[in-house]
């Protein structure tokens, strides 16, 4: 169980090192159930686990944006995602700035999002979050 990381805000539970736990808050135990790996869960494509992407993802987590997976958190929009990845492609410097994330997230239309979102002038929830995610 050690370098084990489990933490725990309200009724959030963020696991790392894909290990499933079960939390029973009543009794206030936690307890872990090693070599199991959540089903469908695939790896980072290679453009989005570099060092300085870890660094990013690091930030995104601790702000609630992203999972332990990197995956989007629930009640995070398409906008979010959409402000995220262009955030991402730039700091990374990506060519294909959107088909990474898509195929992370299983959201198709990025670009449209971004094309929405510059024809109207409106920002997503949480933009100033988002951009002190990625600032160096």
């Amino acid at each position: 169980m050690a370098g084990n990381t489990v933490y725990v805000q309200g009724n959030y539970v963020d696991v790392h090192d894909n290990e499933v736990v079960n939390l029973n808050i009543d009794k206030a135990t936690v307890k872990v159930q090693e070599d199991q790996v959540k089903e469908g869960t695939q790896p980072l494509p290679e453009a989005l686990a570099t060092e300085k992407a870890m660094k990013y993802w690091k930030r995104l987590k601790e702000q609630g944006f992203v999972d332990a997976s990197c995956r989007l958190m629930p009640g995070i929009s398409r906008k979010q995602a959409m402000y995220i990845a262009d955030l991402f492609s730039e700091k990374l410097g990506l060519r294909n700035k959107w088909k990474p994330f898509q195929d992370l997230w299983q959201l198709n239309n990025l670009a449209q999002e971004k094309y929405d979102m510059l024809e109207k002038g409106a920002v997503p929830p949480r933009h100033q979050d988002m951009d002190k995610a990625f600032k160096d």
